[in-house]
Order: C-alpha cells, then sequence, then structure tokens
C-alpha cells in the first residue's frame, strides 16, 4: 500500500492549538496512568483495524471505530468548539444530538483516511506533561519506512474521567482546529439544518 506523510497526519492525528506560550509541570502519576490508558484504548481500536484493513470497506472501519471514539474522547467540549456561536441557546438534548452526530463525523472520517495506511503500529510514553490545565500523552507512530511521527494527545479531565480533548500532529497541527474550519457555519442556519448538514458530511465519507 502506498502511505505518505501527509496520509498518515490525515489518518492518525486529532483539538484546540494552543496560541499562546503554554505552561508545562510534571504530572501526578495517577492522572498520568489514566490518560494514557485513554489514549491507549483509542490507539488500540485503531491498530485493530489497521490489522485488518484488506478485509474492511469504509463503513464497516466505521462502525468498528466509533465506539472507541465515544468512549475516550471529549465529546460534549469538542461539540462546543466546533459548533461555535449559539451553543449556548441549544437545549441538553440538542447538545447531546450535536455531540453524536459530530462524533459520527469524526468516526467516518478517520475510516475513509485509513485507506492505504501502512504504518505498524504505536509507541506511548508512560509518563505525561501538565499543560494548561490538561495533560500531553506522547505517542509515536511507527512507519514501515521512515523515522516515528510524533503524535500529541491532549487528554483533559472530565466528569467521566479523562478524555481526548486534541490531538496535535508533529507537535502542533490540530485536528480539531480542521475540523472547525471544515465545518464552520453549519450552525448558522439553525440546529435541524446544521444536524442534517453533519450528517450528511458524515455520509459523504461513508459512501465513497
Amino acid at each position: 500500500m502506498v502511505c505518505d506523510r501527509r496520509l498518515v497526519l490525515a489518518a492518525f492525528a486529532i483539538l484546540p492549538a494552543f496560541s499562546i506560550l503554554p505552561t508545562f509541570s510534571v504530572a501526578r502519576a495517577d492522572d498520568s496512568v489514566e490518560a494514557v490508558a485513554a489514549v491507549k484504548q483509542f490507539q488500540d481500536g485503531q491498530l485493530a483495524i489497521v490489522r485488518k484493513l484488506g478485509q474492511m470497506n469504509v463503513r464497516q472501519r466505521f462502525e468498528a471505530l466509533r465506539p472507541a471514539i465515544g468512549a475516550t474522547f471529549d465529546l460534549p467540549d469538542m461539540a462546543r468548539l466546533v459548533h461555535g456561536a449559539g451553543w449556548e441557546n441549544l437545549t441538553d438534548a440538542q447538545k447531546a444530538q450535536w455531540a453524536e452526530a459530530l462524533a459520527d463525523y469524526i468516526a467516518a472520517s478517520y475510516a475513509a483516511h485509513l485507506e492505504g495506511f501502512n504504518g505498524k503500529g504505536f509507541e506511548r510514553d508512560d509518563k505525561t506533561v501538565a499543560r494548561d490545565g490538561a495533560l500531553v500523552v506522547t505517542t509515536r507512530i511507527t512507519l514501515d519506512k521512515g523515522p516515528p511521527m510524533a503524535v500529541d494527545y491532549v487528554v483533559r479531565k472530565t466528569p467521566k474521567g479523562w478524555k481526548i480533548g486534541d490531538i496535535l500532529a508533529e507537535g502542533s497541527i490540530s485536528e480539531l482546529a480542521q475540523w472547525r474550519r471544515a465545518l464552520r457555519g453549519l450552525s448558522q442556519d439553525g440546529f435541524d439544518a446544521s444536524i442534517k448538514a453533519l450528517r450528511q458530511r458524515t455520509q459523504n465519507y461513508l459512501t465513497p
């Protein structure tokens, strides 16, 4: 399979890039264990698909990866950031519905971009670094050819435990920022229209 660094970034990178100089400190051991475990759960879900790429179509990859995204991503806050203006005017039920639709979109985009990936796996650091109220888990994608590619996961403590709030490819390429750009303006026409448009974007990935 053909694979270049841009394809790897699209397939394996995922929230807001830091616009000011971040503050670093040493993380607590227990917090580090939980943050690394969340990242491992998501990466294990990706790796299980990679090992069966030739046997799975895009919809099967989507269905296999969607549970891991639901379990490990901070979807409520991600949905707030991606939705943008007007989020505070939505009901709790609408916010939950929008977050679920966003999770479907994320899973579909990953499923589509995994096509042709030929990486071998992941390496993770056991220790994390505290940065601006979050923990950064440093990982590397091992490739069939070339040096490993660094991917940093920004993990935040939520009421439901430690969840992935950002993924920074090569230290600075924010996947959330890319989603915000790709989905910008969906909310301007109201909730029903934004949900419909978001679901259509998901279907576009699943029916190439």
